[in-house]
């Protein structure tokens, strides 16, 4: 199935204002990453309480916040689930776990507090999930060391089945280059680093590579068929004879994850946030960071072959 029929865009033609643009948005997300509670995350790698309240009618989540905010400040509330079953979910950042402590706790004091200002919808019952700063920042460690072994060993297979380094140099900083991207997007739209977000990045990580194979793939065969094209006018080839693949499939990636964005509900809003973007960014990685860096290296090795010993 062709979306186009023998296209013949010049990609390459203003690559390094793409470029420009990337180290741009990348230099922002950097340093709003880098401020204090730049990155928020979630209660799974900071540590703290989760408390998934079920109220006997629809609650009002602003009345919810409201009763919470003075003894909880910060804490996120947010409705949980089907929004018929009446539950909203509370997390406590770094709050104490121990709930037998009396009211001595955040979380207790949370519940003591709807019971007071909240009282006429009833707190039927609720559950609550505990992680501690060490196991929080244990995790959050090995999110990290999974991310980036993810990275080398796509490095190294890429490299290996491409016969040179470069190309699976040019996948693994493109797929970087996606991950970078997203989180900056994600501090920009102040959306919490969950393990489901996390999911998210990994996700994009094969995914972004796997577009970039399926390009590097053509321009391999290509180079074989077509030896009077120079590397640029073959990756350019290569990205064309693609790009119906790429629209078809990606798009549709694209339009499932949107419209679970749209309708998956407060839960799953970072996870599809984070997925949207990565489409978008890894689609267009693919041609402006992996392809670049390949083109990139073949310049300067030409450079490096004339000149005189």
């Amino acid at each position: 199935m062709e979306f186009l029929k023998n296209p013949n865009f010049d990609f390459f033609g203003k690559t390094k204002y793409f470029v420009a643009l990337s180290l741009l948005i990348l230099t922002f997300g950097v340093v709003q990453m880098s401020h204090h509670g730049g990155i928020r995350y979630g209660v799974e790698f900071s540590g703290g309480t989760e408390l998934v309240l079920h109220f006997a009618s629809l609650p009002h989540v602003d009345r919810v916040r409201q009763a919470v905010e003075p003894v909880a400040p910060g804490a996120t509330i947010q409705v949980f689930d089907n929004p018929t079953k009446n539950q909203v979910l509370v997390r406590i950042a770094g709050a104490e776990t121990d709930l037998s402590a009396g009211d001595k706790t955040p979380a207790r004091r949370v519940l003591t507090a709807l019971h007071t200002a909240y009282g006429e919808n009833e707190l039927k019952g609720y559950s609550s999930e505990t992680v501690g700063p060490v196991v929080g920042a244990e995790l959050r460690k090995k999110a990290i060391q999974l991310t980036v072994l993810g990275l080398l060993f796509q490095l190294v297979y890429i490299a290996v089945r491409f016969k040179g380094g470069i190309w699976g140099a040019g996948a693994a900083i493109a797929g970087l280059h996606d991950i970078l991207i997203t989180m900056a997007f994600l501090t920009f739209f102040h959306y919490e680093i969950t393990l489901n977000v996390i999911a998210a990045l990994l996700t994009l990580v094969g995914y972004s590579v796997y577009d970039t194979i399926v390009v590097f793939d053509r321009a391999r065969e290509n180079l074989k068929q077509r030896r009077k094209d120079t590397l640029v006018q073959t990756l350019n080839t290569s990205v064309n004879q693609t790009l119906s693949r790429t629209l078809i499939s990606n798009g549709l990636t694209f339009l499932s994850v949107f419209g679970l964005y749209l309708f998956g509900g407060e839960v799953l809003k970072g996870f599809a946030f984070a997925m949207v973007v990565g489409i978008l960014v890894g689609t267009y990685s693919t041609i402006y960071i992996a392809s670049p860096i390949v083109l990139l290296w073949e310049t300067f090795s030409k450079r490096r072959q004339v000149q005189p010993s």
